[in-house]
Order: C-alpha cells, then structure tokens, then sequence
C-alpha cells in the first residue's frame, strides 16, 4: 500500500533533493502539504503529479518522445 501522507525527508528522497527544497516547494504552493499534528505531511499525489510536470516540461522543451508511465 502506498504511503498517501509522507515526512519532508521521505518527498526529499523521492525528488532527490534537500530537504529545504522541499519545504521551498510547500512555501511556494507547488506540492500540497499539511500538518499531522506538529509535522508537516507531504500529499503523495501533489508529489507525484509535480514530478510528471517536471518530465513533461522537459519532453516539451528537449523535443523528446513522450513519457509512457507503466501504470
């Protein structure tokens, strides 16, 4: 079962970045987030949905054939 809620260090790893980019990322309204009590929660689907921007933004600009998800 996937994970629907993730710490900042678990999108951090996902996205392959630091952990202040992803608390840069929540600041901006780019992926969505909540609190869980005292810790802030990364949405799965927000992350997920950021990085097929990303790819498909890239596809877009380097003229390369489509991305073909495998689910």
């Amino acid at each position: 079962m996937k994970k629907e809620l993730l710490s900042i260090p678990e999108a951090a790893d996902i996205l392959s970045c630091s952990t202040r980019t992803v608390r840069r990322l929540i600041e901006e309204r780019t992926i969505e987030a909540c609190k869980l009590r005292s810790s802030t929660r990364v949405v799965y689907t927000s992350l997920r949905e950021y990085v097929q921007t990303i790819i498909a933004d890239y596809q877009e600009e380097n003229g390369v054939a489509a991305f073909k998800s495998s689910k």
